[in-house]
């Protein structure tokens, strides 16, 4: 994203020595638009002036209280505050009076009243502003309602002085629309007065920096404020120590939060946090340089803490990314936030080419987060589900403790520019420190994968490194400068995802169980870079036990496929053997070992090519036997004995006399919940089928007659013991023409104990 720094201010707001000035001692003023007058002293609530131009005409000191009577509206005003407090001594802008609504300033009574943008007509825009402070800091704005205009409360400072103070409180700022935007196509294109902002923001400050001796302001609080509905709900540019809490925006049109230039240069420990707070539906009509939920453009020393960021929109194809550290930020730090449901990558590391000056981030940190279905924009193009990363190869930054839950098996856990294929399963190149972080399907599984717990730490992640040379297994050891684990023999390694046996040596990657559980076992390991000499033999061993075997030729290599159980500190091998010569035999094997820990099966998300897969099964019947289908990996079902007999990933065919059956098999006691929709798939043609569900030998759902493509649904519970079998059946009715049957339930499970015990080995499956 392109975010403009230097910006020119030329405004028309009244000189502040063309004011006149407030009583020296502090006082408090009251103003009520429904009972009010200009002539009265203002300094009762009896004798409070009327309107916001009687306000805007005086310049106030520290001590003094300006105070809005609840339940009164100011429409066609705009409020220019004047005067000096400091963050020890404030002015304040609060209400008074009785009941809950706040005082509102809304220089238009609609956003159909609002001007349209003109970008080279000043008079044409109306009122730009809500609330202004021109050069006026110290100022506690508390329990307001600001709304219908093109910008909310607005910061702007040009000349020298001392700028200490802004504090707003507990304010709901709504419907901020139509300031004329940037790109038009650029902010020269645009009146210079027009050129602080980019578009319309709720809350924004503005530094004007064509003079050195124009100061940045200092000590920014925003607390417990709502805002709705704006091109931007709140910009922090220019300040330093800033505290930003209790902050729920929505429904932004073009940019979520951003913070820039926060902090820069401080001397000393500087205040930098964000807090307790809700970004969601950002950038909703898209932005021309992207967007993002939570943006950070030269920021330092900031934490955000407890933020939840989500619904980030990408209309335009740019971004869409739930937190953007966009370029020159040092030591900024997201944690305990829950960021989710955003179009793009759930984080963006960058390096602006436009104002960065080719300086990366510094010690940008994710830490003990959740990260949960990002990357959903569904316009052709694959998205990550964490990271979206370029440049900065000396970041530094932690990323530790975070759980990152993939919309599927598919996704892609980063998107790394530099490496290839960009979408990977690989961290990011900056010398990040790496640790405890869990990848996740949505059902709750767990993925691990031997590039993401890939480290330099014997044991780390679950994954360790050793070498056999028939008769003694050891360790390998770490070479930092490549990054690789090495052996006792010339070219005996082991890297990120790749492996290299040596002549009469096997490498050996291992992954250490951490708990009693079933696990899958996926992988493709294939030649590296050249299909030369004898190929390698690879296995997979469960403790001392071979499960799986294949010889390995070509590059595009074998698959395996399978599922077994297993206890606490079984170890699972994956071993490479150089068949005898140990020329060419660099291999690509990057095996994933998934925790099986879901508690909901649904057909089609857990279908597959292996029987007994997270307990489906897949079978005919023809009312004497039940025989187990075949894969037909061409067209991706399951067959039967006979034509048309089959099973997809949501569908069933059934055949004259035959019964498709999807079959599951429970792996523990418990209670489950059955839903679902039976229909025709394409056709209502035919005589329909018949739909029944079982438990064992016991019909529990059933016969349903089933002749529309609108069909029937289902939804109950039933008790199962582990190893309870539930059939899924589909008859052909007597004729099965135009018989493919939708249907895709899911079979929700509440154990009658913890899935952190030991579960039974119920699911027993082929391997491939």
């Amino acid at each position: 994203m392109a975010i403009v720094f230097a910006l020119v201010l030329l405004l028309t707001a009244p000189r502040l020595t063309d004011l006149p000035i407030a009583y020296a001692s502090s006082q408090t003023y009251y103003v009520s638009f429904s009972s009010g007058n200009d002539s009265n002293d203002g300094l009762s609530a009896a004798t409070p002036w009327k309107t916001l131009g009687k306000v805007s005409s005086r310049t106030f000191g520290v001590g003094d209280s300006v105070l809005l009577k609840k339940g009164d509206t100011w429409t066609g005003e705009t409020l220019y505050l004047n005067g000096n407090g400091t963050s020890s001594n404030w002015i304040t802008l609060s209400s008074y009076g009785t009941g809950t609504a706040k005082p509102a300033i809304t220089p238009y009574a609609s956003v159909a009243a609002i001007p349209a943008a003109n970008p080279t007509n000043l008079a044409a825009n109306g009122l730009l502003y809500a609330v202004y402070l021109h050069n006026a800091a110290g100022w506690k704005i508390n329990g307001l309602e600001i709304g219908y205009a093109k910008s909310g409360i607005v910061y702007v400072n040009d000349t020298g002085g001392t700028r200490d103070g802004l504090w707003i409180e507990d304010c709901y700022i709504h419907d901020i629309v139509k300031w004329p935007m940037n790109p038009f196509p650029s902010a020269d294109n645009r009146l210079a007065a027009l050129q602080i902002m980019s578009y319309s923001v709720g809350i924004y400050t503005h530094l004007d920096e064509s003079s050195p001796s124009n100061q940045r302001l200092k000590n920014v609080t925003v607390k417990n404020v709502a805002i709705d509905r704006t091109d931007g709900p709140l910009e922090i540019r220019k300040a330093d120590n800033v505290s930003l809490e209790g902050i729920h925006t929505n429904d932004s049109y073009h940019e979520g939060v951003q913070l820039t230039g926060i902090n820069v240069g401080y001397s000393g420990t500087p205040i930098g946090l964000m807090k307790n707070s809700v970004i969601l539906n950002s950038g909703i009509n898209g932005m021309a340089w992207g967007t993002a939920g939570l943006q950070f453009n030269a920021v330092e020393n900031f934490v955000a803490d407890n933020v939840e960021i989500g619904y980030t929109y990408s209309p335009n194809g740019i971004d869409g990314v739930g937190i953007d550290y966009e370029g020159l930020n040092k030591n900024v730090t997201v944690k305990n936030s829950f960021i989710h449901d955003n179009a793009d990558e759930a984080v963006m590391v960058y390096r602006n080419p436009q104002w960065s000056g080719g300086v990366e981030n510094v010690n940008t940190s994710l830490i003990d987060n959740v990260f949960q279905n990002n990357g959903i924009n569904n316009d052709g193009n694959p998205h990550a589900a964490f990271l979206v990363q370029q440049y900065n190869y000396a970041n530094g930054g932690t990323v530790s403790g975070n759980t990152i839950v993939k919309t599927s098996r598919a996704q892609a856990l980063n998107m790394i520019v530099e490496r290839t294929p960009q979408f990977n399963e690989y961290w990011p190149t900056g010398s990040y420190s790496l640790s405890n972080n869990t990848v996740k399907l949505p059902n709750g599984n767990i993925l691990n994968y031997a590039s993401t717990g890939f480290s330099g730490t014997q044991g780390k992640n679950g994954w360790t490194y050793r070498q056999f040379n028939g008769s003694t297994i050891s360790d390998l050891s770490w070479n930092n400068t490549d990054q690789t684990w090495q052996g006792s023999a010339t070219f005996l390694l082991v890297g990120e995802d790749w492996m290299h046996p040596a002549t009469g040596y096997v490498t050996e990657r291992i992954w250490t169980a951490p708990a009693s559980e079933n696990i899958r076992i996926t992988g493709n390991p294939k030649k590296t870079d050249s299909a030369l000499g004898n190929g390698v033999i690879t296995s997979i061993w469960k403790n001392g036990t071979q499960i799986w075997a294949q010889t390995v030729t070509t590059t595009t290599g074998v698959q395996h496929d399978m599922q077994v159980s297993v206890n606490a500190g079984d170890t699972i091998a994956f071993v490479l053997d150089p068949n005898g010569d140990s020329s060419y035999d660099k291999t690509t094997w990057n095996p994933v070992v998934e925790e099986i820990k879901q508690t909901a099966y649904t057909a089609n998300t857990d279908f597959g090519p292996q029987q007994g897969m997270y307990g489906w099964r897949y079978v005919e019947n023809n009312g004497s036997a039940e025989t187990n289908m075949t894969w037909n990996g061409a067209s991706g079902v399951w067959s039967g004995s006979v034509n048309n007999l089959l099973i997809g990933d949501d569908w069933q065919h059934p055949a004259i006399g035959i019964q498709s059956q999807r079959k599951w098999v429970s792996p523990s006691s418990g209670t489950v919940r059955i839903t679902g929709t039976v229909r025709k798939y394409d056709s209502a043609s035919g005589n329909g089928v018949i739909a029944s569900i079982w438990k064992n030998g016991t019909k529990i759902w059933g016969d349903t007659s089933v002749t529309t493509l609108t069909g029937t649904s289902h939804d109950f519970t039933a008790t199962v013991a582990a190893g309870d079998a539930l059939y899924f059946k589909i008859d052909a009715n007597g004729e099965p023409s135009n018989d493919k049957t939708f249907w895709n339930p899911t079979i929700s499970l509440a154990p009658s104990f913890s899935f952190d015990e030991k579960m039974a080995p119920y699911w027993s499956g082929t391997s491939m």
